[in-house]
Parts: C-alpha cells; sequence; structure tokens
C-alpha cells in the first residue's frame, strides 16, 4: 500500500511540474506575440502574469494533463515488460511529450480551437510537449528513488 502512495505522490508532483512549466512557457510565447506587436510588458507585469496563468489554468489544465500523462505513463510501464529496463530512461520522457501533444491535438481537433494560446505556434507546441518530457524525467527519477 505505501508503495502505491508513493508512486501516486510522485505522479502528482510530475503532473504539477507539467503543468506549471507548460502555463509559464504558455504565458512567455502570449506575451513574446504582445511585444512583437509593441506592447511594453514589464517584469512585473511578465511575473504577475506568469503567476495568476499557472493557477488560474490548474483548474482545467491540469486533470487534462493528469489524464493525458496517466495514460501515457501507464502505456509505457506496459511497455518497459517487455522491453529492457533501460528504456524506462527514455520512455517516460517521451510518453510525458506524446502525451501532452496528444491531449492538445484531441481538444483541438473536438472543438477547432487551439486550448493553449501559447501552443499556437510549432515552438510553443514544442514548448508544451518538453514540459511534458520533464515531467516524464521527473516521473521517471522518482521511481528511480523506490529502488
Amino acid at each position: 500500500m505505501v508503495v502505491y502512495l508513493r508512486r501516486l505522490v510522485i505522479f502528482a508532483l510530475a503532473v504539477l511540474a507539467t503543468e506549471v512549466l507548460a502555463a509559464l512557457a504558455s504565458t512567455q510565447f502570449v506575451l513574446a506575440g504582445l511585444t512583437d506587436l509593441g506592447v511594453t510588458v514589464t517584469l512585473g507585469q511578465r511575473l504577475t502574469m506568469s503567476l495568476q496563468d499557472v493557477v488560474g489554468m490548474m483548474e482545467i489544465y491540469l486533470p487534462v494533463l493528469a489524464f493525458a500523462l496517466a495514460l501515457g505513463f501507464g502505456f509505457t510501464a506496459l511497455l518497459l515488460r517487455r522491453l529492457d529496463a533501460a528504456w524506462a530512461a527514455w520512455g517516460y520522457p517521451a510518453a510525458g511529450f506524446v502525451a501532452v501533444l496528444a491531449a492538445l491535438f484531441t481538444v483541438s481537433s473536438m472543438f477547432d480551437i487551439t486550448p493553449i494560446a501559447g501552443a499556437r505556434s510549432g515552438a510553443g507546441l514544442l514548448a508544451q510537449g518538453l514540459a511534458g518530457a520533464l515531467g516524464g524525467v521527473l516521473f521517471y527519477r522518482g521511481l528511480r528513488t523506490e529502488r
């Protein structure tokens, strides 16, 4: 029972880190777009908006990320039963990357919208995927400490 609780905490921290990084990245891409239009954004405004987005996006984006990462990490765990455990170091980050992009593409195709404003460009979309990959790295590292 303790092992499952520990894994749940590791997973929750990975999801939280993914959401925080994804929200921060999205905010910076949106603010970059504003500055390209000639809008001046101070450091204080940038920090305030970043914090507001991290907290504000938790209500909707955090559960979406949790679901997507649970599917991705679960599928990876099943694959790793058939593969050498050394693949885990690559598998979980790859799963995080793909899971985040799959979630964004799914919402986009279902509702014909880009759910995360900062993911409207290729670079912004890549940043979202990289946030998922970092979540995968954290999840993998957390699992490694169990041994």
